[in-house]
């Protein structure tokens, strides 16, 4: 899989819908926590196709993330592990 154009995160989930994407080059805001826009180095069915997709040319890249575009299937950790904290 070539690397994608710069793409926003609805560009992306546009284009690769219900896929793990593996992401390269992103522009941050300023507090680092989301992107502005990033590119689509490699995407698959599960987290471990796309980054065996990726592995090829990961090395060639500082940093790198992998991120679902479909809806979020459960709650997320670390909401779990918040109400179990409260719990007594």
């Amino acid at each position: 899989m070539q690397k994608s154009e710069r793409l926003t995160w609805p560009q992306i989930r546009e284009r690769y819908p219900d896929q793990w994407v593996v992401l390269v080059e992103h522009d941050w805001q300023g507090n680092l926590t989301i992107y502005n826009t990033a590119c689509v180095l490699a995407c698959g069915s599960s987290r471990a196709e796309a980054y065996a997709r990726a592995d090829p040319a990961l090395a060639a890249y500082e940093g790198y993330g992998c991120r679902y575009t479909g809806p979020i299937r459960g709650v997320p950790s670390h909401l779990k592990r918040l109400r179990l904290e409260l719990e007594p």
